[in-house]
């Protein structure tokens, strides 16, 4: 059985980070094998959190799996604890990647959404961050994030958006903004939960992949309810476990697209408050199907 290598938070309110993303990498039949970034007493978006940082144990917990001579077929990066940490991650990928040259690093830059930075993050973390990438495989941001990342102004960015009737507008402008994160990582990249328009003027979720720079494809999913805490952690917890049983990234951004969507609708007509994230337990046999 293959094992992923799942460095996160651990929030414990709030389904986000690795409360979500261990019970799904599970389903999918890899072995999921947490590195707590950070301890959590819930997730950022509750008004009064209690926090924990892992730095300072995380190179002792590396030195131990690599005395044990753990290897992974896959490592997916979230939430840092602090930027500190960027370096011992770093050295984690290169002896990780010595033991097997194939493992796939996925990045999910978790640091900002709606244009800002969420609470504890810095312009350190975006550096960090940036690092990370250049090791990465695949990194997974949202729209804030990925202007963060190419240093581009997400306002006008979102404007410009808002202001393309066509596809192939739009294309124009992700073009340029991939192409600034193509010169930050050599991997896969995908731009996550767009805000969109459907061609029926329906309001939908638009998911932007390239591969390479110059490669831009558009994958829409109907909006089914509210922007809700954790579903970026179900979206990459999903991409990362199909990338690594060797689905193809655009079938593996399908896959985890419309789970998520699914999971955002049962949790709409649950009444699940918005902070608690969506309500996906009841739905995970759908997954492994």
């Amino acid at each position: 059985m293959k094992k992923l290598a799942i460095i996160n938070d651990l929030s414990g309110v709030g389904r986000s980070s690795l409360s979500i993303q261990l019970p799904v990498v599970s389903c999918l039949g890899i072995t999921a094998c947490p590195v707590p970034t950070a301890i959590l007493s819930s997730h950022t978006a509750f008004n009064e959190v209690s926090k924990v940082n892992f730095s300072d144990h995380m190179t002792a917990y590396f030195d131990a799996w690599d005395k044990n001579d753990f290897r992974f077929d896959g490592i997916l990066i979230g939430y840092l604890g602090d930027e500190n940490e960027q370096k011992i991650i770093e050295q984690f990928i290169v002896k990780q990647r010595e033991k097997n040259p194939d493992v796939k690093v996925i990045l999910d830059p978790v640091m900002a959404d709606h244009g800002k930075l969420y609470r504890h993050m810095s312009d350190r973390n975006i550096s960090a961050l940036r690092s990370l990438a250049k090791h990465a495989d695949l990194i997974c941001p949202n729209l804030t994030e990925a202007a963060f990342l190419a240093d581009y102004d997400y306002e006008g960015l979102r404007e410009t958006l808002d202001s393309c009737n066509h596809d192939s507008a739009k294309a124009i402008v992700f073009n340029a903004l991939l192409s600034a994160l193509h010169h930050i990582t050599n991997g896969t990249v995908v731009i996550t939960g767009v805000e969109d328009i459907s061609e029926n003027d329906e309001d939908c979720l638009l998911n932007v992949l390239s591969e390479s720079d110059g490669d831009v494809r558009f994958i829409r999913n109907p909006k089914t309810g509210n922007n809700r805490p954790g579903t970026g952690d179900l979206f990459s917890a999903i991409l990362a476990s199909k990338l690594i049983k060797g689905t193809e990234p655009e079938n593996a951004c399908r896959t985890a697209s419309v789970f998520v969507g699914r999971a955002i609708r049962h949790s709409e007509n649950e009444h699940v408050p918005v902070t608690e994230g969506v309500q996906f337990e009841d739905l995970l046999h759908q997954l492994s199907d």
